[in-house]
């Protein structure tokens, strides 16, 4: 396989906005036309409920296989083994190879505690004092297992950020996981990327030679500053979060291909706000959570 190309999205947020099912089409539509091995999505997609199969079987009847990721919201009301079911997912983390590249999805949703780690359940990570978003021992372990074959070329996906300083984004024990990929760079393996969502904006850092990429929602921003209404009262009722969040008009993603030599390009995209800017809730530099939230998703060639 001479090069693999794939769509990537993060953060829909199925279950908290009125046009989710819109923003899916226009992927899809997108996809259809792109000539792509596969998809990977990189977590709050949508809760693992009955209803919600819909959005599953749209992703499925594009003939392409379908990769997840558990994002911190997955598990807001619904346990740990629910969402892999719901998912068809084999584990919480879990690796795939296409040609000469191991795809390597992480998942970072535990709380680190005296006693061990618990997984994220009904939003008790707002309700602890102790480290969080965390990856625990045998994960860690099981990660440099995973990079140590003779694949030549590696792809970590994750929910949250293994670069993001700011307050309780990113990975609280990211330097010991990204130790681990710069130990596997020094064997002559080559991490080409770590892409994660969770953020709702973008951001790109180069740390000790490897690139870590955020990638922006394809629905929205949430800030929490201050309450709008700009949608009808019953839409405001049926989506109570709507008052806090700017909206992005376009369903954002990125399409990404990596070439036999280990070239990575990213399709990025611009797009609009819907209704609502930073500015109007009073965030004049457009930075959030120690990331952009301009309405792109950033295009790379490297």
């Amino acid at each position: 396989m001479d090069r693999v190309k794939f769509a990537v999205f993060t953060d829909l947020h199925y279950d908290h906005i009125p046009d989710g099912h819109r923003r899916l089409q226009e992927f899809i539509n997108k996809v259809k036309k792109a000539d792509i091995d596969f998809i990977i999505e990189l977590g709050d997609f949508c809760y693992p409920r009955e209803e919600n199969r819909i959005v599953l079987k749209e992703l499925e009847n594009i003939g392409l296989p379908c990769y997840y990721t558990i994002g911190n919201h997955d598990s807001d009301t619904f346990s740990r083994e629910q969402i892999i079911g719901f998912l068809g997912m084999k584990n919480n983390y879990y690796s795939f190879v296409k040609g000469n590249i191991k795809f390597i999805v992480l998942d970072g949703c535990y709380i680190k505690r005296k006693d061990g780690c618990i997984p994220y359940y009904k939003r008790n990570y707002n309700k602890t004092s102790d480290s969080y978003p965390y990856i625990p021992p045998e994960e860690l372990s099981w990660l440099s297992n995973e990079l140590n074959d003779n694949c030549k070329y590696y792809m970590i996906f994750s929910h949250h950020s293994l670069a993001n300083e700011y307050a309780q984004r990113g990975v609280a024990n990211r330097e010991e996981v990204r130790a681990i990929l710069e130990n596997a760079n020094g064997r002559g393996n080559r991490v080409l990327m770590c892409m994660n969502g969770h953020d709702h904006g973008n951001a790109v850092v180069d740390i000790s030679g490897i690139c870590y990429y955020t990638l922006n929602s394809m629905s929205y921003i949430w800030h929490g500053l201050k309450e709008t209404f700009n949608y009808s009262k019953e839409i405001h009722e049926k989506y109570p979060g709507l008052k806090d969040m700017i909206l992005y008009k376009d369903g954002l993603h990125a399409i990404v291909t990596i070439n036999g030599d280990g070239q990575l390009i990213i399709e990025g995209m611009r797009g609009n706000y819907q209704n609502i800017t930073p500015s109007d809730v009073g965030i004049w530099n457009n930075m959030w959570n120690g990331v952009s939230i301009e309405p792109i998703v950033l295009s790379m060639n490297t």
